[in-house]
Parts: structure tokens; C-alpha cells; sequence
């Protein structure tokens, strides 16, 4: 296994446009692949938006025939040959709050070269696990990995999917992964790295299962703030020491992500024999189906757009004249029968510059004599 202690920075950003990623996950640098240049010694040797609870340069690897996704993975001590209670976790902050009752989908990728796959587990929390005054033993996570089924069977160097769906409260902010187990593992086991045994984690994603979610409009902003975090090593160590014993105080809860209203839309084509001939003036058939239109415009509405159009006889100006007033027309028809609603009315006359049929027939004129009628509304 080899171990990347410096990496070169132009073979990582030609390697980011290979990444696969998820549009809405809202865990930046799932993958690993965009490299933390370490403030103390000048050189990419942890992953961006990733801080791991140990001060070594032990735990980021580059191999593109080992990585389950790109170039980059990391590697975190599941224990140690000699001593007891070694574990190296590793946590992240979210790009934005989660929805409360909102559904998550987790997944990522573990492998091992030892059988040390049982018990990693995933901690999420509105509090930074760096300063975690509790030892990890009395952290329950939210969710425990141990192999079973088809999983059980592989072998344990394979990478091998670990998926969950998580509720959120509504207060959460950092996800931490590592191993939890209680005690330690016995017996013969061939250390991956100096005294240490690992297990490999790659293409973390946290991302929402209602499909209309989004990412919050501050999630690029929190990016930058989070890949500014530059402190790993000595400094890191000192910085969690500090505020172990003097606890920070609680950060500004994150923008939770959004999901967007949709817009519904009622139409209305209404063809030119509603009219009077070559006049804006309407007939009482117009009257008739314009009435029945409203009645049936029930709940909130944003504006209701009126757009008029003519076929492509006589010239440009006179057309663009008659379906502006046809439209207004309307639009003043239904603002009478709709003034209780407080809604935007907007007419528009487009001459015959929006046909839907071709002017080269009488039928096809006929259609392109019409006026429209767009309700908008949001749910």
C-alpha cells in the first residue's frame, strides 16, 4: 500500500473533471480528490473539507488502482498492534442544514486488508466531533455498519457499498465516520501502516431522497469557508486541546436545504371568432366561456398573462395593434370578474410573430388568430 505524502497539484485538478459526483450532495470532496494544501508543511497530504481526528500524515492515499472512485481515498486506524483504544476518525462539515423529518440517502464505499469491517460507524451531529469532550466508546452512532448477507461473504480488501436512510432532526451539521467499536481486535493481525490497521473509505455521499431537494443557495459560500480550514497536524492538535477544555461557542446554524415551489399552469386558447371581425370588441360567446374560465380559478395565483396574436394578413403594424388590444380586452374582462383575488394581470399582443400553424392556409390562419391565457401558480 502506498502511502502519498506529497502530491502533485496539477495531476489532482487534471483529475476533477473525471470525478464522479452527485449534483445534490451536500458533503463537498466525497471522493477525496481535491487535496488540502497543510499550512505547516506546504504540501497536499489530507483531503479538502475532511479533517481526521489524528495530527499524522497517515491517513490520505493516492492510487488510482486501489481507489474505488478517481485517484484519492483515505485510510482510518481501526486499532493498533500494541495499544488499545487507537481509533482515527474523520468528519466533515455539511454544505447545509438538513430538513426536519426530511429523508437522507448515505452511502460510501469500505474495504480493508484485515477483517476489521464490522462496527465503522456514521456520527451525525450539530456539534464538531474534533472537540468531543466524550471519549468515542460513549458516542452512539446513528448508524452501525456490519456486514451481513452478501456483503458477509466478500472478501474484506473488496470495496464493498455500505447504504442507509437517515431522518434528520433538523439541527445537524457535521458527519463523522470511523471505527466505534467498544473493544479492541485480538489476535494475529498484519498491520497496514507502521503499528496500525485501517480501513479504507472512499465516495462518501449524504444526499436527499425527495428528489425536488436542493441544495441551499449558501452551499458554494460554505464550500469556500469550509476549504479554508487549512490547520491539520500540530496546529489541528493544539486547536482540538484548546477546545476540548474551553468548548466554542455554538456556530450559526446552517441554511437548510429548499425545495423549490412548482409552478402550475392554467390555459385558455381562445379563437378569434370570439371576436368581432378584425375588432378587439367581444362577442357574447367570449362573455360565456370567459365566465366559466374564472369560476374555475380557485386558490392562490402570481399573475395571469393574456397574449394575443393574428394571423399574417395586412402588415405588421396593424396586427400587432389588434391582438394587443384583443388582449387587453380580455385581461380587463377577467380583472372584473377576478378583482377579489389581488392578482398581476399582463396583456401582451405579439401580431403574427408566435404562429402555431402555417399562414399559407386558411386553416392554419385560423388557428394563428387566437388569444392565450396563462394562469400562474405555485405550490
Amino acid at each position: 500500500m502506498k502511502l502519498i505524502k506529497q502530491f502533485v497539484p496539477t495531476l489532482t485538478l487534471a483529475l476533477l473533471g473525471c470525478i464522479t459526483g452527485y449534483s445534490q450532495n451536500l458533503i463537498a470532496n466525497g471522493s477525496f480528490e481535491d487535496a488540502n494544501l497543510c499550512t505547516e508543511f506546504q504540501k497536499y497530504c489530507a483531503p479538502e473539507a475532511w479533517v481526521a481526528t489524528s495530527g499524522q500524515a497517515n491517513y490520505y492515499f493516492g492510487d488510482m488502482a486501489i481507489a474505488y472512485d478517481g485517484y484519492h481515498y483515505v485510510g482510518l486506524t481501526a486499532g493498533n498492534v500494541n495499544k488499545r483504544g487507537v481509533r482515527n476518525f474523520i468528519r466533515t462539515q455539511l454544505l447545509c442544514g438538513l430538513r426536519k423529518g426530511g429523508q437522507y440517502s448515505v452511502e460510501f464505499y469500505v474495504s480493508a486488508t484485515n477483517k476489521v469491517l464490522d462496527s465503522i460507524g456514521v456520527y451525525i451531529s450539530p456539534n464538531d466531533f474534533l472537540y468531543e469532550q466524550r471519549n468515542f466508546k460513549d458516542i452512539r452512532p446513528d448508524y452501525w455498519y456490519v456486514r451481513s448477507g452478501a456483503a458477509a461473504s466478500q472478501p474484506s480488501k473488496k470495496w464493498q457499498k455500505v447504504h442507509f436512510i437517515y431522518t434528520a432532526t433538523g439541527n445537524e451539521a457535521f458527519v463523522t465516520i470511523g471505527l466505534f467499536k467498544r473493544t479492541d481486535y485480538t489476535g494475529s493481525i498484519k498491520p497496514d501502516f507502521k503499528d496500525d490497521y485501517f480501513f479504507f473509505l472512499d465516495k462518501v455521499s449524504l444526499t436527499p431522497v425527495d428528489s425536488r431537494e436542493r441544495l441551499c443557495a449558501e452551499a458554494d459560500r460554505e464550500k469556500v469557508h469550509i476549504y479554508n480550514a487549512n490547520d491539520r497536524h500540530n496546529r489541528l492538535e493544539e486547536k482540538i486541546s484548546y477546545y476540548q477544555k474551553n468548548p466554542p461557542a455554538p456556530r450559526p446554524k446552517l441554511y437548510t436545504t429548499r425545495i423549490p415551489s412548482v409552478q402550475h399552469v392554467d390555459t385558455l386558447i381562445i379563437p378569434d371568432i370570439y371576436f368581432v371581425t378584425a375588432s378587439f370588441e367581444l362577442s357574447k360567446k367570449s362573455y360565456e366561456l370567459l365566465d366559466s374560465f374564472a369560476r374555475k380559478l380557485t386558490g392562490p395565483m402570481d399573475s395571469v398573462v393574456v397574449k394575443g396574436h393574428t394571423d399574417s394578413i395586412g402588415n405588421f403594424d396593424y396586427n400587432k395593434e389588434l391582438s394587443q388590444n384583443r388582449a387587453v380586452s380580455v385581461k380587463q374582462y377577467l380583472m372584473t370578474k377576478m378583482a377579489s383575488l389581488g392578482v398581476n394581470f399582463i396583456a401582451r399582443g405579439y401580431g403574427y410573430q408566435q404562429p402555431i400553424a402555417s399562414n399559407r392556409t386558411s386553416s392554419g390562419r385560423k388557428k394563428n388568430r387566437r388569444v392565450e391565457i396563462f394562469v400562474y401558480r405555485r405550490e
